[in-house]
């Protein structure tokens, strides 16, 4: 990079001024402003789960295209570009602005209804945030610890296959922190664990599995 310090950092930045109105429109959002713009989006989303019908399922088809450029936005603050390396406090701002206002929940929730590409993106993304320190405190920790029923959504959707590694991937990086690990551990969805593991299907046998050694050695 010439020279050019947060928020003109990257590619990232371009990203969110096209979303903000082009190139030459409003100015590009910050991180913080980011996150509030993908919430709102995943609010809408989350309100109108299902296919609608004229204008509304055109919205609807809308937001979720725009939910796939927020994410990958946001992908790029958290691990950088061709352009640049993650500028820490735009991960900080990003970090923080996320872990308020229920945007994990409203993620889970949403996943279902992405596509396939952003529910992967928005894996990583979450990957990167549950890692963050902020003021030396982990955000994804903290939350976790007061919104528990969020783990056992996650459990519960290794029944949907659809939707069974995307979830189980998130809840990986979930038990990373021991009070999530000793609430799963500890869940009454923990026995279903070795249904799962048998499931004729390899991927999503391997991902409880994999979910299952996590657990129980961080717990």
């Amino acid at each position: 990079m010439s020279g050019c310090l947060w928020p003109c950092v990257s590619s990232a930045n371009a990203m969110t001024a096209g979303m903000g109105g082009g190139l030459f429109g409003p100015k590009a959002r910050s991180p913080a402003e980011l996150v509030r713009h993908t919430r709102d989006i995943l609010r809408f989303i989350a309100d109108h789960p299902e296919p609608c019908s004229g204008k509304l399922e055109a919205k609807r088809e809308q937001k979720i295209a725009d939910l796939s450029i927020s994410v990958r936005a946001m992908k790029s603050i958290l691990y950088g570009d061709g352009d640049g390396d993650p500028v820490a406090e735009a991960c900080t701002q990003l970090t923080r602005e996320f872990f308020k206002d229920n945007t994990l929940r409203l993620v889970i929730v949403c996943v279902p209804h992405m596509d396939l590409e952003t529910q992967k993106e928005v894996t990583l993304v979450y990957a990167n945030l549950a890692r963050q320190k902020v003021d030396s405190r982990i955000p994804a920790s903290d939350y976790l610890e007061v919104n528990q029923d969020l783990l056992d959504i996650l459990m519960a959707g290794f029944n949907n296959r659809d939707i069974a590694i995307h979830y189980s991937t998130i809840l990986r990086d979930c038990v990373r922190h021991q009070v999530a690990a000793r609430y799963v551990l500890y869940s009454q969805h923990m026995k279903k664990f070795f249904d799962y593991i048998q499931f004729p299907d390899f991927s999503p046998s391997s991902e409880a599995f994999k979910t299952f050694k996590g657990t129980s050695d961080k717990a």
